[in-house]
């Protein structure tokens, strides 16, 4: 079986040239086909107008985070504070494997996290740092009982103040893929001068390659930290800062798409 980030990087190779326009194109499913498949359905979380969908804990209850122009605005406080999937308002479960989640994040103000999501993974539950130990860690919590900080998945990233981000996040019975990007204020891949080679691979790359891609082996004990339990089973959270979130969207992998998964080559993440 082919490895996804290879048949990514020949879609994104084409669509180069047309990189603003077409790059959302070549990446319409983690392990689609080179070509755009115009099937693949998404599912909004988010209506642009208001939280349904989601609620809130004691601490957002007494911010009051609101839906400003078309955005979700986490007040900011000293400890954790976000949304939370709504299963009554959907009348059922979040998937507890064999789904993928895409949403744009910023750090509005403060100094730690600010899109951190927390999902669920069979049985069990992780989180996505984004942003996390004031402000560039990026990883999994927990591995084993080894938070995002210091288990196999930590890395660092430039994030900058006030600039969005795409978080991409993949879980299947067998792995946990996440991708992260910088996206302009229209949601779209931040292009490059057409005439700088350089840049225009830098930024390809930016967008192709995984930030986090851990193989869930027997040997690994997934969880969460205690501070962000309450966001369970599917949250978006933030620490000591005012975080802003849209296009929330989720779909459920395909079983072509599954079995893809089953035969990619173990790889842990390359940040």
């Amino acid at each position: 079986m082919k490895n996804h980030q290879t048949r990514l990087g020949r879609a994104l190779t084409v669509v180069l040239p047309l990189f603003v326009g077409l790059l959302l194109i070549g990446f319409s499913s983690c392990y689609a086909d080179d070509t755009a498949k115009d099937d693949v359905k998404w599912t909004p979380l988010f209506d642009g107008k208001t939280l349904d969908g989601w609620t809130m804990s004691k601490i957002e209850e007494e911010k009051k985070a609101e839906v400003k122009d078309g955005v979700i605005i986490v007040g900011r406080d000293d400890l954790a504070s976000g949304i939370k999937y709504d299963e009554k308002f959907y009348n059922k479960p979040f998937p507890k494997s064999n789904y993928e989640i895409m949403y744009q994040a910023k750090r509005a103000d403060g100094y730690d996290f600010f899109g951190t999501i927390t999902f669920p993974v069979k049985e069990s539950h992780c989180s996505f740092l984004a942003g996390g130990w004031s402000g560039s860690v990026v990883g999994l919590s927990s591995i084993n009982g080894y938070d995002a900080s210091e288990n196999e998945t930590t890395a660092f990233y430039p994030f900058k103040d006030k600039q969005w981000y795409q978080f991409r996040l993949c879980v299947s019975d067998d792995r946990i893929t996440v991708w992260l990007y910088p996206v302009g204020d229209d949601g779209k891949p931040i292009a490059p001068p057409k005439d700088d080679q350089k840049a225009l691979d830098a930024a390809r790359l930016e967008v192709e390659k995984p930030k986090v891609d851990l193989v869930l082996d027997s040997d690994k004990r997934i969880s969460t930290r205690l501070e962000v339990s309450f966001f369970q089973p599917l949250g978006i959270s933030t620490w000591n800062t005012e975080g802003h979130l849209r296009d929330i969207k989720f779909r459920e992998l395909t079983p072509k798409e599954v079995e893809e998964i089953k035969d990619l080559p173990e790889r842990s993440r390359t940040l």
